[in-house]
């Protein structure tokens, strides 16, 4: 009975933390965005008030910091979709170009006549452009509802900073004294791992960028700079990122590149790009300790896609990080640390006992 209502009480505070995370949502996404890059700032902040000694002005400078890089990303971005948006006719000339190159190859091939692989395209091509379409309007509308929240996420940047002692101050208020140590190095030890993660990735991402970038002037793709921002933007959503990013670039190559050899050796580059990504940078530069298991990834994507949509995809991972890493330093919470996380090490520890 007793355990009966201790898995009680646990269901119904995941619960009220999802609940509170759907009805919430207005207010916890610039929230959480803010605190992710007051998190990412702090050390430059740090910097800035040790320098000039004055926190309004690091804070300040913080932001703007803030503001100018994803700011101008954000600027670069639209523009070059706009600029997409515009020559969507000679897209649509190149992709009836490839169309009809494709056809003639399977009369070649198969000798399925240009009239029946027509009627196949006909019935088959409407539903998947009628899910594309809405796919994609529902993922633009989702860029432009962040950035329509982005100045109020720059105003919780400021003040974040500014405040920043008060936060973990406040937490001290809840503990012993004798304990007060021992908490400041966990509170620590979160904020240095949390930083980890977030400047971690935005390493990864801007490493792949350059790579894309390199790749798509080697081989003069058109709109490499909107496919290469793409690209790595995207790769922030775990696993289903990655195969976005890559996949996007290689159809690009069918329809634009000569010859269909050039575009199979562009699409090996592609992988073997995202591989390097995926396998070398990532455990190297963000490192074994935030990360965890794809089980875990997976569900924090679905759950985020389905309560916050696309900021979900991309804010619910590291939030279950940040609850793994705070379940690992606490001694009641640290069997769920293990399950968030992918290390054996508590298995092996039962083992020997």
């Amino acid at each position: 009975m007793k355990n009966l209502r201790k898995i009680n009480q646990i269901l119904l505070f995941i619960f009220i933390v999802f609940a509170l995370f759907y009805f919430g949502s207005t207010f916890l996404i610039p929230f959480v965005f803010g605190i992710f890059f007051a998190t990412l700032m702090s050390p430059f902040s740090n910097m800035l008030e040790r320098v000039w000694g004055d926190r309004i002005f690091s804070s300040l400078i913080s932001t703007l910091v803030v503001l100018i890089v994803v700011g101008g990303v954000m600027y670069i971005f639209v523009y070059q979709i706009s600029l997409f948006v515009s020559d969507i006719s000679s897209i649509r000339n190149e992709i009836q170009t490839m169309v009809k190159d494709l056809q003639d190859r399977i009369v070649t091939a198969t000798n399925l006549s240009l009239e029946e692989q027509k009627n196949i395209w006909q019935n088959r091509s409407e539903n998947l452009l009628n899910t594309l379409e809405s796919g994609l309007t529902r993922f633009l509308g989702n860029i432009l509802n962040t950035a329509a929240g982005f100045f109020l996420v720059l105003i919780y940047v400021f003040l974040l900073l500014y405040y920043r002692n008060k936060f973990s101050e406040s937490v001290l208020m809840y503990i012993e004294k004798q304990n007060e140590e021992e908490v400041k190095d966990v509170l620590q030890s979160i904020s240095r791992v949390v930083y980890q993660y977030l400047w971690g990735r935005a390493k990864v991402m801007s490493i792949l960028a350059i790579m894309y970038y390199i790749t798509f002037i080697i081989f003069d793709m058109p709109y490499a700079l909107l496919l290469t921002i793409f690209g790595a933007l995207v790769t922030i959503i775990p696993y289903l990122g990655p195969f976005i990013s890559g996949i996007i670039p290689i159809i690009f190559s069918f329809i634009y590149l000569e010859n269909i050899h050039t575009a199979i050796f562009f699409s090996a580059i592609i992988i073997v790009e995202q591989i390097i990504e995926s396998y070398v940078l990532e455990p190297l530069i963000i490192g074994n300790e935030v990360k965890i298991n794809p089980l875990i990834v997976i569900i924090a994507i679905v759950i985020g896609g389905a309560i916050w949509g696309l900021a979900g995809m991309i804010l619910f991972v590291p939030i279950f990080a940040m609850i793994k890493i705070i379940s690992n330093h606490t001694a009641g919470l640290k069997p769920v640390g293990y399950l968030l996380g992918n290390s054996k090490k508590a298995r092996k520890k039962s083992n020997k006992s």
